[in-house]
């Protein structure tokens, strides 16, 4: 990265940091990177191609500890949400300008930190199913716990004298654990066997690792039949319970 790209970079994510509503004009950052609007044309594109820009450079190191924890292996999926529910909230309320800013339309659409973001949930979640513990297809259950955060972090954010309290993100992250993951899971062979007997092994989990499975082998299936299961076991996953 060019010296001049960092510098409008920087320049930016501070002008960022200090505005209440994280509204920051083009003719601002040129004033503090010292540069001119070409410059920052050149570089970004437009406005919001800085935005998308300056999302990414500093969530960096946001990002790379959701790398390493996406990448460590946990026997229970729930543990891993919870540490990654919290290091979420906790980005939110350190920047609460450069979290409104992400997740604004014309931002979200346009970054690689959102779209990495869901990914590396995603991820974590079809450890999950291929273990047995989600009551829904991944696909569902990454859309769920996507929302419910970043809906909570939001809240936070915007609205502190309402949500600022620790406990509400806590709730609220333990009922959307409890719809999404399996009471009690573990991936020991003797706790997989007593759970397969168990009222908690639902039509819905079968599928939703039955999906997960059929994504990492190659059943003998041709391409038309594997979409076809897929479409059937996503079906099946996230059917309404009760």
């Amino acid at each position: 990265m060019s010296a001049v790209k960092t510098r409008i970079l920087e320049a930016a994510a501070e002008l960022i940091a200090d505005s209440p509503d994280a509204e920051i004009s083009t003719r601002a950052v040129c004033e503090a990177a010292g540069v001119s609007a070409p410059s920052i044309y050149h570089h970004f594109g437009d406005k919001e191609g800085l935005l998308a820009a300056v999302v990414d450079f500093t969530m960096e190191c946001f990002l790379e500890a959701k790398r390493q924890a996406a990448a460590a292996v946990h026997d229970d999926v729930a543990d891993d949400l919870r540490a990654g529910w919290d290091n979420h909230i906790q980005f939110a309320r350190e920047n609460p300008g450069m979290y409104r800013l992400l997740w604004s339309p014309a931002v979200s659409r346009e970054s690689r930190a959102a779209a990495e973001g869901h990914e590396l949930l995603r991820m974590i979640l079809e450890r999950g199913a291929s273990l047995g513990q989600l009551r829904m297809s991944v696909e569902t259950a990454t859309r769920v716990v996507m929302a419910a955060v970043t809906g909570a972090a939001l809240s936070i954010v915007s609205q502190p004298e309402l949500f600022g309290d620790g406990a509400f993100a806590q709730t609220l992250r333990e009922s959307v654990i409890a719809a999404v993951v399996v009471t009690g899971s573990n991936t020991s062979a003797s706790q997989r066997r007593k759970r397969a007997n168990s009222s908690e092994t639902t039509l819905a989990t079968t599928a939703a690792t039955l999906q997960s499975m059929l994504g990492h082998q190659q059943p003998a299936l041709t391409e038309a039949e594997r979409a076809l299961m897929q479409q059937w076991l996503s079906k099946l996953a996230d059917a309404p319970t009760g």
